[in-house]
């Protein structure tokens, strides 16, 4: 079974990205994404933008910030106990327990490869005792980060009622070109597919919902969202060592075909330098 305390071994041979699509895509760019943005990943510089300053829900895009909240507070080893009301929560789930424990490691594992609604609601639950306290912590890290055109109100992504849950394309590259910084994400969202364990004894499997790394050549990995109000998001750079860009888009009907877009684009013009 992968454990958290693995992921660096097991990543420690570095993977040479693969090269973007050989389409000449010329100095112009179409997605179905209502917003986009692709910034050179070292410097912040952007390098195409649609509509970057828009405000939309980030759905499972959210998730990202969870993570890293909570690996500021807590050390992936310690336990969390899985209450009935982690359990409730809307899909999408990893099926985790009631009554079971699962360590944070594995319970970050599945919120960023599965985009598990109960496992990210017991991480929140865990580090700050009730979701919207968590919520506050996350705006408070987005303020550090730049992140102006945020706000959070839970850990999921999910969408609220009062639609005050809202992130920009260009607020989302700033998050990723800052959590990838941490190897420990970095290398998860490199995973195909993980099992998880409680105390239970049980297996559980779980497949990463980024259908880019089942595609060849894998070049793009990130993280994925969707909901019915905020359509597929997704932020991302390009799969390897060499961060060369950072991108992220909103509200898009075609996701797989955006995604792959704006990997392509992005490397070719940071190739052309």
């Amino acid at each position: 079974m992968l454990r958290w305390a693995l992921i660096g071994a097991l990543f420690f041979t570095q993977t040479a990205f693969a090269s973007p699509a050989k389409t000449l895509l010329g100095n112009s760019l179409t997605v179905s994404a209502r917003s986009a943005v692709i910034v050179d990943a070292k410097s912040g510089k952007v390098l195409y933008e649609k509509n970057p300053g828009l405000k939309l829900p980030p759905a499972s895009t959210a998730k990202l910030m969870t993570v890293l909240v909570v690996l500021e507070k807590k050390s992936p080893r310690e336990e969390v106990l899985i209450e009935n009301s982690d359990t409730e929560v809307a899909t999408s789930k990893a099926g985790l327990t009631a009554g079971v424990k699962y360590n944070v490691g594995d319970l970050i594992m599945a919120t960023l490869i599965a985009s598990s609604n109960d496992a990210a609601t017991a991480l929140a639950r865990h580090v700050a005792g009730t979701e919207d306290t968590f919520a506050r912590l996350m705006n408070e890290k987005a303020a550090k980060l730049g992140m102006h055109d945020t706000h959070f109100v839970n850990a999921t992504g999910l969408p609220d009622k009062q639609k005050n849950q809202y992130s920009t394309a260009g607020d989302l590259t700033k998050l990723l070109r800052y959590a990838y910084r941490d190897k420990r994400i970095d290398r998860v969202l490199e995973l195909m597919t993980i099992v998880i364990r409680g105390s239970d004894g049980k297996d559980i499997i779980l497949k990463n919902h980024n259908k880019m790394l089942w595609k060849e050549p894998k070049f793009v990995k990130g993280k994925t969202g969707w909901t019915f109000a905020s359509r597929h998001t997704f932020v991302g750079t390009n799969f390897g060592i060499d961060k060369k860009i950072a991108f992220a888009l909103l509200g898009s009907k075609e996701p797989w075909t955006d995604i792959r877009r704006l990997a392509s684009f992005g490397l070719l013009l940071t190739n052309k330098r």
